[in-house]
């Protein structure tokens, strides 16, 4: 599995192999190191990579881990899955992709609607997780590529948006 996390304002990409016995974590371009994660108490975790372990206490709350370890407390963010396959592709575009194979759940906007920031657009099932796809900012629906009940492959272009302009002061 492979994610982009916000830690102290700086994105990484983190990407977690194999299986529950002999997991890897590899952050960035960082080798990979065993890694494990044990409950030692309602909120506390016995953390090990390669070599070094730490007893941490962690709360969930969103997309937010909040992370108590070494003295300190981290806020540590996952990304949106449709913003981590933006950031992947190394640009924006007037396309939404899917983040991972799935299935059309429910279609919330149709072509030629005006949306704001934050409007939902679409709901996808992948990994048996649900994810509603949001407009990035102010734009309008070009055309929707799947119908309710389709399923899709990776990467798939879901939504086209038609860039709008803003509005002119003069």
């Amino acid at each position: 599995m492979r994610r982009w996390i916000d830690l102290l304002g700086q994105p990484y990409q983190v990407t977690l192999t194999g299986d529950p016995q002999e997991r890897r974590l590899k952050v960035g371009t960082r080798e990979s190191r065993p890694v494990s994660l044990t409950r030692a108490g309602q909120k506390e975790y016995m953390v090990s990579l390669g070599d070094r372990e730490a007893r941490v206490e962690m709360s969930v709350k969103g997309e937010t881990a909040y992370i108590r370890a070494f003295g300190r407390t981290l806020a540590l963010e996952i990304l949106d899955p449709v913003d981590q396959a933006r950031r992947e592709s190394g640009k924006t575009s007037d396309v939404i992709r899917a983040p991972m194979p799935g299935t059309v759940v429910e279609v919330h906007a149709a072509p030629g609607e005006a949306l704001s920031r934050g409007r939902a657009m679409m709901t996808i099932e992948s990994m048996k997780t649900l994810t509603v796809l949001t407009a990035a900012g102010p734009d309008e629906v070009a055309r929707i590529h799947y119908n309710p009940g389709d399923t899709f492959d990776r990467n798939a272009v879901l939504i086209t948006m038609a860039q709008t302009e803003a509005p002119c002061d003069g």
